[in-house]
């Protein structure tokens, strides 16, 4: 293995001369290396990769680490492959099978706040220009040590500054420096000690030039003096946060942070989205309930501003633990299925956000045991290869038969076809028919949403429970608000932490949501204010999680168990939180929110979707063709039953 690394190492470093590239490629092969200890490259296979796969997750890897150590694998071993002119050996690294699905994440960018809060500690002249640098120009820290200071005093000072600049890639572009910007550069020129060195910034001990990870140290400094957390990165994430909510152009700011690729930039930006902001907030100020409630409440405190975290992220359970518990489950199914069931959901496990693990690893392990102990008694299925598609739309048929939904069914169907799906890949089993069984057709049922009459019942119900102001109130108001004015899932809602609530931006981010995406959420000026108090007198608690029940993260049952009896002394049963996300998008899509926002603030990937949760109201259809057409035939819409009469006096007259 060391040998052929070695030799791999070689060719790296020959077909990318200065270059960093084979540095992190055999960064990541030492670590496999490691893992499977005296293994020959020959002998690696897909199940050991599986094993690599699932060991890295336990250990709290992200999904795109992971993936990059599997593509440094597969370049290795293709390597090889070429290198020997072995037409047998076949890469065992499968993605299908191996590769984590990257759910879509928010660009790493911090709040306006925490910068100001991370600047007032930062009392040194250079330090504070280097700072500078990235978050008002958007530089790498790379790009920050490499400057001379030749080419810093070249630059002609005018409102905006022209700085060339050399970045990743040995691509060259334009940053452009603000007067501030200069003020702060000038400042350290001045303070600079003489030094043979060209480099801008030195260091005070020796006048050498400061490395990257000088830099980064520097900052984690004052960072513990501030009490916040911060990165290099994170400043340049928010320097191009802050331009593009100033609507700058995609591609113009592609070139000021040197992305050759739009859909970097788009990473970059992803969070902010000035028009859902907009949108959302035009429509919930055209709510009636909107404007007589806001000022319900006063805040008595003064401003809070949620600190950064300070605790470590939470530890990912251990699938295999977790399903010891659930092992009672599959006693009754043959030893084999068995095995293969249990292997399969911690692999998937591996794919879960940490705080949806336990939750999502027993509902996919009970729906696996329920249809495969059906299949077992009812079809004696008892070899993995032996089932037949007609089995498994005798179980759809029973399903059906007592009564089932068809949209439980076709969840059920899902979670069995990521079962076979994997069995396939590992040819245990070769029928792939069985992916073809579908669920019976669902209908188009309107979603649960509340009318406004009984939305308006309900909050009157919630705000007179609350009204004594404990802090339990606060709580309880908090969680409310939450679901009402930011249409959170359950799940989001428990997930949010301090870090995620920007009271002074009023934005909500969310992360680990469903299919692992990430959003952020603009905030009703309700909603922050309700936030804001019970936040002033939030229990202290070992975590950083924003709803703390009796000193701990709420558990799933109690916020569903309180809403459901506000419910039902507002006389609404079922009362759910999705219900109140239903209703929340109904409300919005009837106040004039464009549907393509409002799929963006809902967290969908399908448009279709989000017609699901939102359905126009039939006064709302007919307002906006009234007004289209109008518009289209300049008639004044109550007008027209005479003008068609006048056309058409036969209209409307009854003939015999």
């Amino acid at each position: 293995m060391k040998t052929a690394m070695t030799k791999f190492k070689q060719y790296l470093q020959g077909r990318y001369p200065g270059s960093s590239t084979a540095k992190h490629y055999m960064s990541d092969l030492n670590i496999f290396s490691r893992f499977v200890d005296e293994v020959s490259p020959k002998n690696i296979t897909p199940k050991l990769v599986d094993q690599f796969v699932q060991e890295e997750s336990q250990q709290g890897k992200s999904a795109t680490t992971i993936n990059r150590r599997l593509s440094s694998l597969s370049s290795f071993i293709d390597f090889l492959i070429d290198d020997t002119e072995d037409d047998t050996w076949s890469n065992p690294v499968r993605w299908k099978r191996h590769a984590i699905k990257v759910g879509r994440h928010l660009p790493r960018d911090v709040s306006d706040a925490t910068v100001e809060r991370l600047f007032g500690v930062i009392n040194d002249v250079r330090d504070r220009a280097m700072f500078t640098l990235m978050i008002s120009a958007g530089l790498r820290v790379g790009e920050v040590v490499n400057l001379d200071v030749d080419k810093v005093k070249a630059i002609e000072a005018s409102l905006l500054s022209r700085l060339p600049i050399r970045g990743k890639g040995d691509k060259e572009r334009v940053a452009w420096l603000t007067v501030e910007t200069m003020a702060r550069l000038q400042e350290w020129l001045e303070q600079r000690p003489e030094s043979q060195e060209q480099a801008l910034f030195v260091n005070g001990r020796d006048g050498g030039r400061l490395s990257v990870a000088g830099v980064q140290y520097c900052l984690k400094q004052y960072c513990t003096q501030a009490q916040v957390q911060v990165t290099c990165h994170q400043f340049r994430h928010t320097f191009a946060r802050r331009l593009v909510e100033q609507a700058m152009p995609i591609d113009s700011l592609a070139k000021i942070l040197g992305h050759s690729d739009l859909q970097t930039t788009q990473r970059y930006i992803d969070g902010a989205d000035p028009t859902v902001r907009t949108d959302f907030l035009s429509a919930m100020q055209r709510l009636e309930h909107l404007t007589t409630q806001t000022n319900t409440f006063q805040s008595k405190q003064a401003h809070f501003s949620a600190p950064a975290s300070s605790f470590e992220a939470d530890e990912r359970p251990d699938p295999a633990l977790l399903l010891d518990k659930f092992s009672h489950l599959a006693l009754d199914l043959p030893a084999q299925l068995q095995q293969e069931l249990r292997g399969h959901t911690i692999r998937r496990a591996s794919r879960w956000p940490s705080h949806r693990v336990k939750a999502q690893l027993h509902f996919h392990y009970s729906t696996l045991c329920r249809i495969s102990r059906w299949l077992v008694t009812e079809r004696h299925w008892q070899q993995l290869a032996q089932l037949k598609r007609t089995d498994l739309v005798a179980y759809v048929n029973a399903r059906q038969e007592v009564g089932k939904k068809p949209r439980t069914i076709a969840s059920e169907l899902t979670v069995f076809r990521m079962f076979w799906r994997d069995l396939l890949e590992q040819e245990l089993v070769s029928n792939g028919t069985l992916l073809q069984v579908k669920a019976p057709p669902a209908g188009d049922h309107l979603p649960r949403y509340l009318t406004r009459v009984e939305f308006q019942r309900l909050e009157q119900i919630v705000l007179t429970e609350t009204e004594a102001d404990t802090p339990k109130d606060r709580f309880n108001r908090a969680w409310f608000y939450l679901f009402a004015h930011a249409g959170l899932r359950l799940g989001v809602a428990l997930n949010l932490r301090l870090p995620d609530c920007d009271l002074s931006s009023q934005r909500l981010r969310v992360t680990g949501g469903k299919g692992d995406r990430d959003r952020v959420l603009p905030m009703t000026p309700q909603l922050a204010l309700i936030v804001q108090d019970y936040l002033t007198v939030r229990e202290l608690a070992p975590t950083n999680h924003l709803l703390i029940y009796k000193q701990a993260a709420v558990k799933p049952h109690l916020l569903p168990d309180r809403l459901r009896r506000f419910g039902q002394k507002a006389q609404i049963e079922p009362m759910t939180p999705h219900r109140l996300r239903h209703t929340l998008a109904t409300f919005l899509i009837n106040q004039g929110m464009p549907i393509t926002s409002l799929q963006k603030f809902l967290g969908h990937q399908d448009i279709n979707k989000t017609l699901i949760y939102a359905r126009v109201y039939d006064e709302t259809v007919q307002a906006q063709f009234a007004s289209a057409m109008a518009q289209i035939e300049g008639l004044v819409v109550t007008d027209w039953p005479g003008q068609i009469e006048q056309l058409n006096p036969t209209v409307g007259v009854e003939t015999g």
